[in-house]
């Protein structure tokens, strides 16, 4: 009974720091704010939960692993010459949410994993509508970017 005792408290304590290991990890790679109009977040053993209110959004990464991410976009404004957003996932889920009226061209790079993408058709946008590019690797998880206006405030 002692040695499962034993191996309960080290089993916890190891879970404990590795998860204090990844929050360290966490906010050494996080830059910008809700406001800039470049930012870097990134989820290790954990959630992430990021809402952007750029005025000229230019690039955003978010890494996720063994987390989850949800990346809110709809209260941005996109700079004039569009953005860019990479989205790296590593047995993880991570869920983008851009407005209605922006023209998403995603290209993914999978292996073990699966893109969901729900955004408006660009034959349904005018010609010049702000252009969002999105850049996702997925390796063994989830990544769903969907064009959503609930919540969105106009630009």
């Amino acid at each position: 009974m002692r040695k499962l005792a034993r191996s309960a408290v080290l089993l916890a304590a190891g879970l404990t720091l590795a998860r204090l290991a990844a929050i360290v990890v966490s906010k050494r790679y996080e830059e910008g704010s809700e406001v800039s109009d470049e930012f870097r977040r990134t989820a290790v053993l954990g959630g992430l939960e990021f809402t952007s209110r750029a005025r000229g959004l230019r690039s955003a990464e978010v890494g996720v692993v063994l987390g989850g991410a949800r990346v809110d976009l709809r209260h941005a404004t996109l700079d004039p010459a569009g953005a860019t957003v990479l989205l790296e996932n590593v047995l993880g889920g991570v869920e983008l949410l851009v407005r209605a009226d922006w023209s998403v061209a995603v290209q993914d790079t999978l292996v073990g994993g699966d893109t969901r993408i729900e955004v408006t058709p660009p034959t349904d946008l005018p010609d010049d509508a702000p252009r969002l590019d999105v850049h996702v690797v997925t390796r063994f998880g989830a990544t769903a970017i969907k064009a959503d206006a609930a919540g969105a405030t106009p630009a």
